[in-house]
C-alpha cells in the first residue's frame, strides 16, 4: 500500500457499505461492424465505478442503489471517440458502437541529429512508501482492479522522443497481467487528455517482479519543451491466482515534494495525487 497510515485512514472514511442494485453490462464494437472493441473501458463519470470490456468487447459490473438513471457513462478506447450515455441508456441497449478517430496526416517530426540519452521518472527501486492494486476503493461494487491507473507526473525540460517504458514491480501476485500505457498531459496539476493516438499494450508474465520494459521507439511519440506528463498504466486484465497476494505493486520515495503520483480506482473517477517519486521512468532521446 502507498503511504499506509494516510491512505488506510482515507479508506476507513470511506461511505458505509453499498447495497448492490444491478449489474450494467453490453458489448462494445466498431461503428458500422461487429467487431469487437477490445479492453474498452466503461466508467460512471466521476465516481469508483466501471470496467474494462474483454478480449470480445463486453464488460459488466455492479453498481449501488443510489447510482442514478440520469449518471453520465463514458465508453472510451484510445483511437475511437469515446460515447457519453446515461445509466438508463446503458439498461436500455446491449450494444456500443465506437466511432474511429480519422488520423490526419500529420508532419512526420524528423528524428534531430544530435540526440542524447536521458532519463525522466525514478530508476531506484527501493523507498518507504509503496504502491499496490489493494489502494482502492473497495466497496462490494468494485472490488475489483479492472480500470485502475497509476501514473507518475513529469515535467519536460527538454524536447524529446520517447525509446521505452519501464516500471519496477516489487510485489506481483498474478497470472499473465494485461496493462495498457497510458499517457497524459497534465494541466493545473491532474492528468487530462490522453496524448496518444494508439493503443499501446503489452503483457506481465505471471508472478514477474523486478523491471518490466515496453519498448516505445517503434511508435515514434514525440514531446515538447515545457510540457508536463503523467506516464503509467491501466489495468486490463489479470488472472488471481489462489494461493498468492493478489496484488501487483512498486516502491516509491516518500517524502518527495518535488513530485507526484496520480491515482485513480476507475476510469471515469477522479484522480488522487499524493506527494510520491514512484519507480518508473520514462527512457527518451533528448535534443536541445
Amino acid at each position: 500500500m502507498l503511504l499506509p497510515r494516510f491512505l488506510l485512514l482515507s479508506a476507513a472514511l470511506l461511505p458505509a457499505l453499498l447495497t448492490t442494485a444491478q449489474q450494467l453490462s453490453g458489448r462494445v464494437t466498431v461503428a458500422g461492424t461487429q467487431q469487437p472493441v477490445p479492453f474498452a473501458t466503461v466508467g460512471v463519470q466521476g465516481q469508483p465505478l466501471g470496467s474494462t470490456a474483454d478480449e470480445t468487447g463486453r464488460f459488466a459490473f455492479a453498481t449501488p442503489a443510489t447510482l442514478l438513471p440520469t449518471d453520465s457513462v463514458i465508453i472510451s478506447c484510445i483511437g475511437y471517440r469515446a460515447r457519453r450515455l446515461t445509466v438508463a441508456q446503458v439498461q436500455a441497449e446491449t450494444t456500443w458502437p465506437l466511432t474511429p478517430v480519422a488520423q490526419a496526416l500529420a508532419e512526420v517530426p524528423v528524428r534531430h541529429g544530435r540526440l542524447t540519452p536521458a532519463v525522466l521518472g525514478r530508476r531506484e527501486t527501493g523507498g518507504v512508501a509503496h504502491w499496490t492494486t489493494k489502494l482502492r476503493d473497495t466497496t462490494p461494487v468494485a472490488t475489483d482492479e479492472r480500470g485502475w491507473e497509476i501514473a507518475t507526473v513529469l515535467p519536460v525540460r527538454h524536447s524529446c522522443y520517447l525509446d521505452a517504458f519501464h516500471l519496477y514491480l516489487e510485489q506481483n501476485g498474478f497470472g499473465p497481467v494485461r496493462l495498457r500505457f497510458t499517457l497524459y498531459a497534465v494541466e493545473n496539476g491532474l492528468p487530462t487528455r490522453q496524448l496518444l493516438t494508439r493503443d499501446i499494450q503489452f503483457t506481465v508474465p505471471p508472478q514477474q517482479t523486478g523491471w518490466a520494459t515496453l519498448d516505445l521507439s517503434s511508435y515514434n511519440i514525440h514531446l515538447p519543451k515545457g510540457q508536463t506528463v503523467a506516464a503509467g498504466i491501466q489495468w486490463l486484465q489479470g488472472q488471481k491466482l489462489p494461493s498468492a497476494t493478489e496484488a501487483l505493486g512498486g516502491p516509491g520515495a516518500y517524502p518527495s515534494l518535488g513530485h507526484r503520483v496520480a491515482l485513480r480506482d476507475k476510469s471515469e473517477a477522479p484522480w488522487r495525487l499524493l506527494p510520491v517519486n514512484v519507480s518508473m521512468y520514462l527512457a527518451v532521446q533528448q535534443y536541445q
